[in-house]
Parts: structure tokens; C-alpha cells; sequence
């Protein structure tokens, strides 16, 4: 009889514990987002290439069939893989022409700056991966600790590939965007020196699907995909072992 009493009673507290769940889980979502657009923006890029290049990721480590927990790092990663230029100033991070090595020296500080920001967030830690090792390279002559091969963790070297990419099918201040093919040759170049071969090659095999659904997609568009993976890969995996 206690049990038949207090069994609605139950049922009503576990779904006001899941709605609380869900809305501090979406908070976070949105945080990460909004923090990680504020630096694209700083940095002279639009919210759009934060979305393509974090839809990018995932459709490459699904092809991969990573796990989710993997996926779901990556996701963070790729929203805040720059968050270190908060503290880079403008006449370095917005200066329209090459760097000098001083000045490069203190733009790679981003990658340390990074680090300490996203530490201090227990929730955030699985985004150090990409954060610390976006720029190095497969052949050793990246930075900051010149890792090669698969000493760079699987998720950097997946988000390296899409970055560029993105980078190369884009409009910039300074450039035009590259064709598909254009871009996909200039990756290719550098195969085997930046890139992991294996995961360059299954991006090669995506790229023309991505780049017709995401590349000149607006904002709206690329928000609400996002947003529906993102929902499944942090909220609903969650809330599934609630």
C-alpha cells in the first residue's frame, strides 16, 4: 500500500528531476556556444564557421564511428578550440597582414590561454584535447609541443582537417573562397605532413556532401542542424542514464 501511495508521488519528483536536468544541460550547451561565437567574432569569422566546422567534426567522427562521449568532446572542442584569443589583443589577432615571429609568438600563446581558461570547468575538460593540439601537425612541425602521428590526440587530428577546410571554402577579409575541388587539392598537398592520411581520406570521401548542404548555408540553417546533434550527443545521451 506505502508503495502504491508514494509510487505517483515518486514518478512526479523523477520527472521535475529530469526537466532540471535537461534545462542546466541546454544552459551549458548554450554557454559553450555563445562563448565560443564571441571569439570567432572577435576574431574578424562569423558564428557560421564555428557551426560548419563543428557539423564538419561530427559528420567525420560519425563516419568513423566514434563513441558518443568521443563525439561529444569534439563537439566542445570544435566550439571552443580558440577561446585563448580572449586575451590576444586586436592589433595582433585583427592585423590584416603577415606577423612578424614576435607577433606569432604571442598568437600562439592563444593555445595556452585556452587551456587555462577551459580548466578551471570540470564540464569542459573533454575539449582540451582540441583546444591544446589543433595545431600540430601530423609530421612533427606543429605547435605547441610538436606531437606527431597519433601522439595528437584522434580528436585534433579530425578537427585540423575541418578547420582548414572550412578555412579554404570560405571568404575572408583577406581572400576569396577556394572551390571544392581547389580546396580538396590543396589538403591533399599536405597529406601525410599537417593531416592523418587515414582521416583525410575518409573527409575526402564527405566533403562534397558537406560542402553542398553546409558551405553557403545561412546562420538559421546551420544553427537548428547543429543544435538537433547537439541535443542528441549532450542531452539526450545524459539524460538516457538518469
Amino acid at each position: 500500500m506505502t508503495s502504491i501511495v508514494l509510487y505517483p508521488v515518486i514518478l512526479l519528483l523523477n520527472r521535475q528531476l529530469l526537466r532540471f536536468s535537461r534545462e542546466a544541460l541546454r544552459d551549458n550547451v548554450k554557454l559553450m556556444e555563445v562563448l565560443g561565437s564571441a571569439v570567432a567574432v572577435r576574431d574578424g569569422d562569423t558564428h557560421a564557421h564555428n557551426y560548419r566546422v563543428t557539423l564538419y567534426a561530427i559528420h567525420l567522427a560519425e563516419a568513423r564511428k566514434l563513441p558518443a562521449e568521443v563525439i561529444r568532446n569534439l563537439i566542445a572542442g570544435a566550439f571552443l578550440h580558440d577561446v585563448g584569443k580572449i586575451g590576444i589583443s586586436d592589433a595582433i589577432l585583427r592585423k590584416p597582414n603577415g606577423l612578424t615571429p614576435e607577433e606569432f609568438s604571442v598568437m600562439r600563446n592563444h593555445v595556452r590561454l585556452g587551456l587555462d581558461i577551459v580548466s578551471k570547468a570540470n564540464w569542459l575538460k573533454g575539449a582540451l584535447d582540441v583546444i591544446e593540439f589543433h595545431h600540430e601537425k601530423y609530421d612533427g612541425t606543429g605547435y605547441l609541443r610538436g606531437l606527431k602521428a597519433v601522439e595528437i590526440p584522434l580528436n585534433a587530428r579530425i578537427f585540423a582537417i575541418v578547420d582548414v577546410f572550412d578555412a579554404l571554402t570560405s571568404r575572408r577579409p583577406y581572400k576569396e573562397p577556394f572551390s571544392l575541388e581547389r580546396s580538396l587539392a590543396m589538403l591533399r598537398e599536405r597529406k601525410g605532413k599537417d593531416f592523418d592520411p587515414v582521416l583525410l581520406e575518409a573527409f575526402e570521401a564527405l566533403a562534397p556532401g558537406l560542402y553542398e548542404k553546409f558551405a553557403r548555408a545561412d546562420n538559421a540553417y546551420l544553427e537548428s542542424v547543429l543544435m538537433e546533434r547537439v541535443e542528441r550527443y549532450f542531452i539526450e545521451a545524459r539524460l538516457g542514464k538518469l
